[in-house]
């Protein structure tokens, strides 16, 4: 398990700490690429080995609250991708990864972690490995930020309004430690659920899976996006 994927997550005498990215099944099988954000969780210190604890779903489901948890929460994301795709894909033909592997420094309460450039820019070429020893055609991107940065650094198609939108606030930057805000709120809804192309491959732009399932405001503000991009998907599809 993880033969080439181990070497994505970090070089040797890096003294950040890693989170590594997931694939149970052989690499060059994998059909679906699954991206994060960071490996910081809101309300623990805790960090994962691998990319949203996935390595849990595939063990026995633990007694422990905290450990039941991480299990859940590995869960949560292939039951996420499974629904989006009318579950046509394995849990073994998964890749999941995040766009910044590293533990960056904590954000304020209630705040995202800021990626920097050149973190992003680790991640895509990371992303642009993987995609060249897989047969990945579907790529989920969870979350403004990392959608701002896949755009930005031109891994998938630009739309010049949501990077406006999208791109980092000053008051974010500056605070000690920075955090991510956009400039203006809504930014995201111009591209989720909607479908880009990466090589060839299709990216959809969706939601971070702690906003799954959608409710409340999400739900008003994304229902039919999701809909629509999940009748897109469905087999038989182009």
């Amino acid at each position: 398990m993880l033969t080439r994927l181990a070497l994505l997550a970090g070089m040797p005498g890096d003294e950040m700490m890693h989170t590594k990215p997931l694939c149970v099944g052989e690499l060059v099988n994998a059909r679906m690429l699954v991206i994060g954000h960071d490996p910081w969780l809101q309300r623990s210190n805790t960090q994962a080995e691998y990319a949203f604890f996935g390595d849990y779903f595939f063990r026995a489901i633990p007694r422990q609250a905290s450990e039941r948890a991480k299990y859940q929460l590995a869960e949560r994301v292939f039951g996420y991708v499974a629904y989006l795709t009318s579950h046509r894909y394995t849990a073994d033909q998964i890749v999941l990864t995040n766009l910044c592997n590293k533990m960056l420094p904590r954000p304020p309460a209630r705040h995202t972690v800021l990626i920097p450039e050149q973190e992003a820019r680790a991640g895509i070429a990371a992303f642009r490995d993987i995609l060249s020893h897989s047969q990945v055609e579907l790529i989920f991107a969870l979350s403004e930020q990392v959608n701002y940065w896949l755009q930005r650094l031109a891994f998938y198609e630009a739309v010049p309004d949501f990077l406006r939108r999208a791109e980092p606030a000053s008051r974010g930057l500056a605070n000690e430690p920075p955090y991510y805000a956009p400039k203006q709120v809504g930014a995201f809804q111009l591209i989720c659920g909607q479908r880009y192309t990466v090589g060839a491959a299709q990216l959809c732009p969706i939601l971070h899976v702690k906003n799954w399932p959608l409710r409340g405001r999400f739900k008003r503000a994304y229902g039919q996006a999701y809909e629509g991009l999940i009748n897109a998907l469905k087999p038989g599809r182009p």
